[in-house]
């Protein structure tokens, strides 16, 4: 692991904001750009962070000066991403989610293992019964809300709602029978 970087605590913020800039404004505007996408606003979002640093926090205070740094620095740039993903919605009427990186988002390790699940859930599917499979595919595939499902098929919503729980059921119980349980991917 590498070596923490510690500063000689100066007197004076000032100098502490100097060399801690110094230090790792390469570095943080790098990881700004990579996150954000455009580095003018990996520059507007960094000089954020360090006017932020200045402000609250004081030399004596800061025992790992660099993570300190790097965490201010990501929760403004995810506080700009919410908010261009929010205005992208307010204009257009969809989310934009794929802009925005979060803790949520899904490792190598966990992209791979959802890779496989996903080749097991789609036999799966294919083994359910055409009545449990259509409402299966209409409400999760294509994204069609209960009442069209209904009408498309010609039954009650509470019909749709029976199908449905049945084929989330047999899903869970084929794929438990091969191993593999769902908990453990959310």
């Amino acid at each position: 692991m590498g070596e923490v970087k510690r500063f000689p605590r100066p007197g004076k913020p000032d100098e502490f904001i100097e060399r801690l800039c110094r230090a790792h404004e390469a570095q943080l505007l790098a990881y700004l750009t990579q996150m954000l996408g455009r580095p003018e606003l990996a520059r507007e979002v960094a000089q954020d962070t360090f006017e932020r640093v200045h402000r609250i926090y004081r030399p004596e205070q800061v025992m790992f000066p660099r993570a300190m740094l790097f965490k201010v620095a990501t929760n403004f740039a995810l506080m700009h991403l919410r908010r261009r993903r929010l205005e992208n919605a307010m204009i257009t009427g969809s989310a934009g989610m794929e802009e925005v990186p979060d803790e949520q988002r899904m490792g190598p390790d966990r992209q791979a293992m959802a890779d496989e699940i996903g080749k097991h859930l789609t036999n799966v599917i294919k083994a359910l019964r055409p009545t449990l499979r259509n409402v299966f595919v209409m409400a999760h595939v294509q994204g069609k809300p209960r009442r069209e499902i209904a009408a498309a098929l010609g039954i009650s919503e509470k019909r749709v709602d029976k199908r449905m729980t049945k084929a989330l059921r047999a899903c869970r119980e084929r794929l438990s029978s091969q191993g593999i349980d769902l908990a453990e991917v959310e």
